[in-house]
């Protein structure tokens, strides 16, 4: 869990409505089956703790131990809102989140603490239990002018992903089969040239491979396409090639490229990355007892160890934020896409007629014309997101896809360490451990490692990087990239 604490700035809470409203811009998202806990504490601030949903198999009092634990530092004023957000939260009743909130009556009573009100938010109405038959419109929410007001003092907290947005997801599930294949032919090539590793647009940035086929060239000229777009950024993930699709997922998923992938977003340059990677390559030959087929320059070894340092934390930095949003953004589209091709609990042909029942809506007219004009400008392969998904099973090589999946959902909750959200790095980090299950043994280019085992022992060890402590350093929020950066590098 992860203590998020009131902004400096006053914000006056008048109602339920803007309570509710101040949640997600506190803990940096719009809350989906969790709870979340609202303490006022001293010097009229407050703070909210994000926590799993008890169950009916949740023995309240050891979730009251716990939540005292958690408190024992904390200088509140002994009361709490008790809010569970659950996307089954009909208006026809809300037994079950009743019962989560009976649970945490309880808990909140073995802490110490008095219960003020107990609140139930679902997709379309939320609820105080002291009147559960009154279903009242989230719409409230949103126009409360606390939350407006977060929005102008440039709130932190991130839109639903675009895998859950009714626009995007039926785009996803028609382009997942053939990114699919043309990441399995990737995986096969033997080098001769196949339409998975066709040139990628744009220039090759300087002293790093000039291989169009390289990751870190295929991920520098991603994330500088989504910069010079950032108003409809998903739609320009999705207009690069099916085979830049791969050559990305594939750079995320191979153990050392990403961590170079990392040191590039932390650090803004992709030269720096490339150098780092030479020095890794050699350092692991050599741990293996190979002979390196040249040695690798000093140059090269200094950036491999400051490398090393940056993506466990210890960035000299601060981060260059506008470079590694931008790679997050590119992230959330191959997760979409990569969630509808790959998801070992979705079946093929319910996607694909989920697909055809949608597709209708698919191009309105705005969608038409931004779309048309950014493939006709940016000079791209025609990508095949026009093409009709054709049910079929699931092809032999889907543990292996799945694992991939996996690393880029840990990439994800990574990049969540560094903007200094535990809370929503850890949700990551529980769906990769769904699909790592799902994909058997097959997790990682390298033995004995994984994208997510990766952030998990870095977790540990350093939950919070440096430069979250300090406003000045610290992660700017959405706000910032979308306005966009002054340094272009």
């Amino acid at each position: 869990m992860t203590v998020f604490h009131e902004a400096v700035d006053t914000v006056r809470i008048r109602s339920t409505e803007d309570l509710l409203a101040l949640i997600p811009h506190q803990v940096g998202r719009q809350p989906r089956n969790t709870s979340v806990l609202f303490f006022p504490v001293a010097g009229a601030s407050a703070l909210c703790l994000s926590m799993n949903s008890p169950t009916e198999d949740t023995d309240p009092y050891e979730l009251g131990a716990e939540l005292a634990e958690v408190l024992a530092r904390v200088r509140h004023c002994g009361e709490v809102v008790v809010t569970v957000y659950s996307d089954h939260a009909l208006e026809g009743g809300v037994d079950r989140e009743a019962v989560a909130a009976a649970r945490w009556e309880c808990a909140v009573e073995r802490a110490g603490l008095t219960v003020l009100r107990t609140l139930v938010v679902g997709p379309q109405h939320w609820w105080d239990l002291a009147e559960p038959d009154r279903a009242l419109p989230v719409a409230l929410i949103r126009d409360s002018a606390v939350n407006a007001q977060m929005i102008a003092l440039g709130s932190a907290a991130e839109p639903d992903a675009p895998e859950h947005d009714p626009r995007w997801r039926h785009r996803f599930a028609r382009r997942a089969q053939h990114v699919t294949r043309a990441w399995e032919r990737l995986r096969t090539d033997d080098g001769d040239p196949a339409p998975a590793r066709t040139t990628v647009s744009g220039p090759t940035p300087p002293t790093i491979d000039p291989d169009p086929r390289h990751p870190l060239t295929a991920w520098h000229r991603a994330v500088r396409c989504v910069q010079a777009d950032r108003q409809h950024w998903v739609d320009t993930v999705l207009g690069l090639s099916d085979g830049h699709l791969a050559l990305l997922i594939e750079g995320v998923h191979d153990d050392l490229v990403r961590d170079a992938l990392l040191y590039a977003w932390l650090s803004g340059s992709t030269a720096r990355a490339a150098a780092a990677l030479a020095g890794l390559r050699a350092a692991m030959v050599r741990l293996g007892g190979g002979t390196a087929g040249s040695e690798p320059s000093e140059d090269e070894i200094d950036e491999a160890l400051r490398c090393v340092v940056a993506v466990a934390g210890e960035w000299d930095g601060p981060p260059d934020w506008d470079t590694l949003d931008s790679a997050y953004r590119v992230l959330q589209v191959l997760d979409g896409i990569l969630g509808a091709g790959c998801d070992p609990l979705a079946d093929p042909a319910e996607v694909a007629a989920g697909s055809r029942t949608t597709s209708g809506s698919r191009e309105s007219a705005d969608d038409r014309t931004s779309s048309g004009s950014r493939e006709a400008a940016g000079g791209r392969e025609p990508s095949s997101d026009q093409e009709p998904l054709a049910a079929r099973e699931p092809s032999s090589d889907r543990q292996l896809l799945t694992a991939a999946a996996a690393s880029v959902v840990a990439t994800l909750a990574q990049l969540e360490v560094y903007r200094g959200r535990a809370h929503t790095a850890s949700r990551l980090l529980a769906r990769c451990a769904d699909r790592e299950g799902a994909a058997g043994s097959e997790l990682s280019v390298m033995p004995g490692r994984s994208a997510a085992a990766d952030v998990a022992h870095r977790l540990r060890h350093q939950p919070t990087p440096w430069w979250c402590v300090d406003r000045r350093t610290a992660w700017p929020g959405r706000g910032a990239w979308e306005r966009g950066a002054s340094d272009q590098r």
